[in-house]
Parts: C-alpha cells; sequence; structure tokens
C-alpha cells in the first residue's frame, strides 16, 4: 500500500468518533467514559512535549491541569450556578475567553516551571514538578474565596450559539480539539523544532554546538505543554460541569505519566491508547479501583520490559514489518535524484580578512590546577593548525573554550577578530564554529538524515506558528534542507546510510557522521577533537581525504589528535602543549625533531635515548 494511502485512511478513521453521538445512545459510553479519555489525551499529548521529547520527567502536570480547569471554572461558572458557595466575585466571562484566558494562565505557569528544568535534571527535576503540583493542589484547596475550597465549582451545561454541547453532544467539542492539538503536535515533531528537542535530550552539549539555544527551547516545551494542559482543564471542567481539587491530585500526575508509557512517548497514537487503559481498565474490573496505583505499576513494569517503545510502538513494528513504506517519512529516491543536481557550497573565511580564530593569553584554572596557562595562538583560512601534547595537557579545554563550554580565567578569545568570551555556546554556531567531540556525541535515536538536518538548525527561518500550522512555506524549506543534509552524507560516503538510526552505525562511521553534521553548520572554523580515536588504518586514510577537501574549500581547522602520524601528514603547523602551556610551534618537521616535544612524550630519559 502507497503511503498517500495509509494519510487518507488515517485521515478517514480519525473522523470516524465524530459518528458516535448519533449512533450510540448510552451516556455514560460516550460522554462519560470516551470524552474522559479524549480530555484526559490531550493531558497526555502536552506530557509527551515534556517527557517524551525533551527528555524531562513531570510528575506535576495535573497542577497545569488544573490551572487551566480552575481558570475557565472561575471565569465562566455563574452566581447561580453556585448559590451559598464562598467565592466572593462571579465574572461570568463567555466561554471563548475562558478558554483563550485558561490556555494562556496555563502558559504562564507552565514558563515559570520552565525555568527550574534548566539547572534541575532527571529525579531532582522530577521532585520539583511534584512540589510545583503540590503548590497549585494547595491554593485550590484552601482558596475559598476564589476556588470554593473542596466544595468545588459547579458550571451550567454549555450551550454556544444556541447549540447544547450537554450529554454526548460534549464529543463535538473535545474531540474537534485533539483532533488540532495532535495535528500541531505532529507538524512540531516532524520539523526543525522537533529534531531540535530531541537534539537537547540525547546530548545537549551537541545541540548547542549545532546552534540550538538549550533555555529557549526547554522553556518553549513546558510552554507549550502547559498551554495544551490547560486547554485540557478548560475542557474538563463542563464534561462534568463541576470542579473541585479532589481530581488534580499526584495520584493523577502519575497515572498519566503511566499513560503516557504504556502507549509510548512521542506517538500520537501511543498517547490515545496509554490513556484508554487508564480509563477504561478500573471500570471494566469494580476491585482494580482500590488497587489501581499497585497493578498499573505492575502493568508498567511489564511494559518497560516487553514493550519498551509502548504498545503504540509495537503496533507500528508490525505495520511496518508488513508495509516498508511505512518506516521512514523520507523519500530516498526522490531525494537522490534532486540531489544530483545540487552542488554542496563551503562558506569560508575570505584570506585577506581578519583571523578565522585567534587566542590571547588565554588562560583557564580549575582551583589551584592550571589547566591551560596563558596560550597564544592563530589559525588562518584553509589552513590545518594541529593541537598535540600528552593526555592532560589542556586541549579538550582549550576547545572547550573556544566553543564556550567553559568560561577562561583570563586572556579572551577572538572569532573574526571580535571578543568572543561572553558569547554563548550556541551562539557561536552563528559566529562560524563548529566541532566534533573526543567522545562520540550523536544523537541516538535519530536518522543518520535527521543527525545531518539538526546540523543546519541555524539555516532554518520558519516561524513557530508556521511550523505548528503546517504552511507550504515550511514543507518546501524542509525539503530544500533536506536534500543539502544528503549532500554532506555524500561527502563523508554514508549516503547509503541515510535512514538507518545513528545507534545502530559502526564506530567509524559514527565519527563520519560527525563531520558530516559538523559540516552541515557551514562554519568557517572546525575544530576536530580526536576524530580517528579507534579507527583503524584504513578509516584514519579516509578521514585525512576528508579533511584535505575541507582544507581546500578554505575553512580554518584546528585539529586534536594522538595518532602522531596523521598529525604529521595533514597538520600546516602544529602546536604543542604540556601541563597547560606551550612548549613548540611549527611545522611538523620542527616539532618532531624539537626537544621539549620529544621529553614532554617520552620522559627526560628516553628524550636522552631518542
Amino acid at each position: 500500500m502507497k503511503k498517500q494511502s495509509w494519510k487518507w485512511a488515517t485521515y478517514i478513521l480519525c473522523l470516524l468518533p465524530l459518528l458516535l453521538p448519533s449512533l450510540v445512545e448510552n451516556e455514560y459510553y460516550i460522554h462519560g467514559i470516551l470524552g474522559r479519555i479524549i480530555v484526559y489525551t490531550i493531558l497526555v499529548a502536552a506530557l509527551d512535549l515534556v517527557t517524551g521529547y525533551i527528555g524531562d520527567i513531570s510528575i506535576g502536570h495535573a497542577g497545569l491541569f488544573a490551572v487551566g480547569a480552575y481558570t475557565m471554572a472561575i471565569l465562566n461558572s455563574t452566581a447561580a450556578a453556585n448559590q451559598g458557595s464562598s467565592i466572593q466575585v462571579f465574572y461570568e466571562w463567555s466561554y471563548g475567553l475562558s478558554l483563550v484566558a485558561a490556555v494562556i494562565v496555563t502558559a504562564a505557569f507552565g514558563f515559570a516551571l520552565g525555568f527550574p528544568s534548566l539547572k534541575a535534571s532527571g529525579p531532582y527535576l522530577a521532585v520539583t514538578t511534584i512540589a510545583y503540583g503540590s503548590i497549585i493542589y494547595t491554593i485550590i484547596n484552601e482558596q475559598e474565596a476564589l476556588t470554593n475550597g473542596t466544595k468545588g465549582i459547579q458550571m451550567v451545561p454549555l450551550k454556544l450559539a444556541g447549540f447544547s454541547f450537554a450529554g454526548n453532544n460534549f464529543i463535538y467539542l473535545i474531540y474537534p480539539c485533539l483532533l488540532l492539538v495532535m495535528f500541531f503536535k505532529r507538524n512540531l515533531a516532524k520539523s526543525f523544532w522537533g529534531r531540535a528537542f530531541e537534539a537537547i535530550k540525547y546530548s545537549s552539549i551537541a545541540a548547542e554546538s549545532c546552534g540550538i539555544s538549550r533555555s529557549r527551547f526547554k522553556i518553549s516545551a513546558f510552554v507549550l505543554s502547559a498551554a495544551i494542559a490547560g486547554l485540557a482543564g478548560a475542557l474538563f471542567t463542563h464534561l462534568d460541569n463541576y470542579v473541585a481539587p479532589n481530581t488534580f491530585t499526584l495520584d493523577f500526575s502519575i497515572l498519566a505519566l503511566m499513560a503516557l508509557i504504556f502507549g509510548g512517548v512521542r506517538s500520537v497514537l501511543g498517547n490515545f491508547i496509554g490513556m484508554a487503559l487508564v480509563v477504561i481498565l478500573p471500570d471494566l474490573f469494580t476491585w482494580f479501583k482500590d488497587w489501581r496505583l499497585m497493578v498499573f505499576g505492575i502493568l508498567l513494569l511489564l511494559a518497560l520490559f516487553y514493550l519498551p517503545n509502548g504498545l503504540a510502538g509495537w503496533i507500528r513494528g508490525y505495520f511496518e514489518k508488513w508495509f516498508p513504506a511505512l518506516r521512514s517519512e523520507y523519500d530516498l529516491e526522490k531525494i537522490k535524484e534532486k540531489a544530483a543536481a545540487q552542488n554542496l557550497q563551503f562558506h569560508n573565511g575570505a584570506e585577506s580578512g581578519p583571523i578565522p580564530l585567534r587566542l590571547e593569553g588565554l588562560e583557564m584554572r580549575f582551583g589551584g590546577l592550571i589547566a591551560v596557562n596563558k596560550l597564544e595562538l592563530k589559525i588562518a583560512p584553509g589552513t590545518i593548525r594541529g593541537l598535540m601534547g600528552p593526555n592532560g595537557s589542556g586541549k579538550s579545554t582549550t576547545v572547550n573554550l573556544i566553543t564556550g563550554l567553559y568560561q577562561p580565567t583570563a586572556g579572551q578569545v577572538y572569532i573574526f577578530d571580535k571578543p568572543s568570551n561572553n558569547v554563548k555556546p550556541h551562539r557561536r554556531a552563528y559566529l562560524g564554529i563548529a566541532r566534533t567531540f573526543q567522545n562520540l556525541q550523536l544523537f541516538s535515536d535519530l536518522t543518520v538524515l535527521e543527525n545531518v538536518l539538526v546540523g543546519l538548525h541555524k539555516h532554518y527561518r520558519s516561524s513557530l506558528v508556521a511550523v505548528l500550522v503546517g504552511l507550504p512555506q515550511v514543507r518546501r524549506e524542509e525539503d530544500k534542507f533536506v536534500i543539502e543534509a544528503y549532500k554532506w552524507l555524500e561527502f563523508v560516503g554514508l549516503e547509503h546510510l541515510a535512514l538507518e538510526k545513528a545507534k545502530n552505525l559502526a564506530y567509524g562511521q559514527a565519527r563520519r557522521l560527525e563531520i558530516a553534521r559538523a559540516l552541515a553548520l557551514q562554519p568557517k572554523i572546525l575544530l576536530l577533537d580526536e576524530p580517528a580515536a579507534g579507527l583503524t588504518s584504513g578509516e584514519i586514510q579516509e578521514f585525512n581525504k576528508i579533511i584535505r577537501k575541507v582544507k581546500d574549500a578554505g575553512l580554518a581547522i584546528l585539529l586534536i589528535e594522538h595518532h602522531m602520524e596523521m598529525m604529521m601528514q595533514i597538520s600546516d603547523e602544529i602546536t604543542v602543549l604540556d601541563f597547560g602551556k606551550k612548549i613548540a610551534e611549527g611545522s611538523p618537521q620542527e616539532v618532531q625533531n624539537n626537544p621539549q616535544v620529544i621529553e614532554a612524550y617520552l620522559g627526560a630519559e628516553g628524550a636522552q635515548h631518542a
């Protein structure tokens, strides 16, 4: 079956639930069960943005859900429906205005929650989200003048433009909202925004080296997630026409997280399946309700062992086995055809312009240890500067100073004559710096092609709104950069592995992929941190060819390497460090015969015999 046919089949299946209210009269199954699944699925989709894409565990989304619900209830409820309550003021806004306000207010709460995620991660962030949810629960429980405390707020059955959304008709409101959220989420996931989220999850350092602002995208993820959670909460208020604090406990946050894992992260279908299980199972078995957390905990362990990608992942794997066309969004044959008509272009620094990279008096201290000691260094366009030295001599620290991971204790990094000590790591990518890593930093669950597309991140121009809506310009931009990414894979000889997951590559192939990703930034300065580590002699020769082609294109290259033969073959000049201090500099032959270099590598006694 062709991919286009699958799309049309999916669209038709998505519209079928809209027929249920007219086909099934029983309100318990349609309004009570299906309606609850739909509203809660929107919440799980919100949680998926933070947990599935960014990789931060949130156990406080019930709090965000509560903010949306209570914002709607406070603004939209009426005095007539809440006679005898402790609420002092009834605003009685229209439903539409209240819905928009609920989304905006909850997004603001998400913005506040996003900042702890920049400092904490793993269990520390999870505990932070629990505390955040607990604070919100306490507020809605105790601020009786605003929320009516434990008695809750009664809502009037919803009617818009004369049409009643009571009973089964409520599906006509909440199901289109679910489809809209899933549409936005899918567009986001398949765009450079979605890849940025996943890049941060797998390696925030590598993501920033590609021009991705960790703080911007993490906070954006929390804001978007909170806005969707707020929408779910606002819709929830008219599900039972009543809202009270006991719905928004820690247990509910845990159940939402379990639903996400059962169904499978980063999956539209998985969000729905997971929440359907959480809602339906306790209803099928009456004894289940008293033991639900324990039973769900056991099911969660089984799912993690036997279905690591969730039920949706298992279903997708089954269909992909029989219909290979579903395995990828990309048509490789069309990409090859278009790529054949294009040529790669390198952006380099002009020979007569400013020096691409200059270090003046650069120093880095860690307490009493001097890792880099008053280092002076220049790299001209179209040259390879080797940086070598024994282990612990300060080579990788120098690269981290150049890329902004460390702030120097003294001295200055100049990028095209611009003082750059205070430039953020992701902004240095925009100045023309790209790097590889001593220890591989690939985005393991993305394909080879998608890894290179992350490298192209800084060239995208589409706005977030355009991405969410899926405007044609976004598709055109994506198609353009997919072809360019494929050309970079051709450059390093990996085009035949374009659709393979990065985690499945052999070590030498993974090294080449890192270079392709770095070159996709269109840098003017390329920093290679031990690119030949662990490679065979044949692979090193292939690497030498790639690096020479990059040099011939006019890029300034800083090469850190322990492989002496490779360093001597391709370097124009070499700088040698020992205990953070420059001990020699010059041509490969001069450095090779330098007594201080020989002593640094062989020791004083070895140098005498050399």
